[in-house]
């Protein structure tokens, strides 16, 4: 079950929607890429737990290149509100839970591909102040495209079941509070693992990019 921190201690516990069956999400800071992504990810998390995500704020367009769940833009939040993904001290509304960002400073991937910020911000625990660097959104392009590489290549060979502890240690880490760190660490090791095989590896990769949104499988059949 997925567990985020509630909006009264902080403490991370269930999401449990008030309307049955949906989960209604709030972004309160959408001019940042950060608290997009957040909202994000916790709408393709939800769907997993047979969720329904309506993500909903003033939601620009700028970011639809980092493939974006779709939302509705809205002035204020819906009631019930069920998660709100805001900076701290902002507006809110009154969510059952509060995923608060850490602050990130200016980016501008200009000349990579969009989704290695996407990667980028991945990589670090959400809460983690953050001010990415060229050279870090270099290293993420660099890491995106080794990865699509991997999936390209594991594409070739006959498909074989995923390995349940390392797809179990993916989806638990992403249940515990977005632990996207601990997640994409986890698919580090299973694609440096000699004894899972390629095919394996491959079904693994493309159903984690279900959450991650990172087009692992760009490159399959070029």
């Amino acid at each position: 079950m997925l567990q985020l921190p509630a909006a009264g201690d902080g403490r991370a516990g269930p999401v449990r929607p008030a309307r049955p069956g949906v989960l209604s999400v709030w972004v309160a800071r959408p001019d940042q890429p950060r608290p997009c992504l957040l909202a994000d990810l916790v709408a393709r998390i939800a769907e997993r737990h047979h969720l329904r995500a309506s993500v909903s704020g003033p939601v620009p367009a700028r970011w639809a290149a980092l493939n974006l769940y779709p939302a509705e833009v809205a002035d204020r939040p819906p009631e019930p509100l069920d998660v709100a993904v805001a900076p701290a001290g902002g507006p809110a509304g009154s969510p059952a839970h509060l995923v608060v960002p850490g602050a990130s400073g200016p980016v501008d991937p200009a000349g990579l591909d969009p989704l290695a910020l996407r990667l980028a911000l991945l990589r670090h625990p959400y809460r983690e102040d953050l001010a990415l660097t060229p050279d870090d959104l270099k290293a993420a392009d660099q890491a995106l495209a080794g990865w699509r590489g991997l999936v390209r290549h594991w594409a070739r060979s006959p498909s074989k079941p995923m390995c349940a502890q390392y797809v179990g240690d993916f989806l638990g880490a992403l249940d515990n509070d977005l632990g996207t760190p601990a997640a994409m660490a986890t698919l580090a090791a299973l694609a440096a693992d000699t004894v899972i095989p390629d095919g394996s590896k491959f079904e693994a990769f493309a159903y984690a990019d279900r959450f991650l949104g990172l087009d692992l499988a760009r490159e399959v059949g070029r």
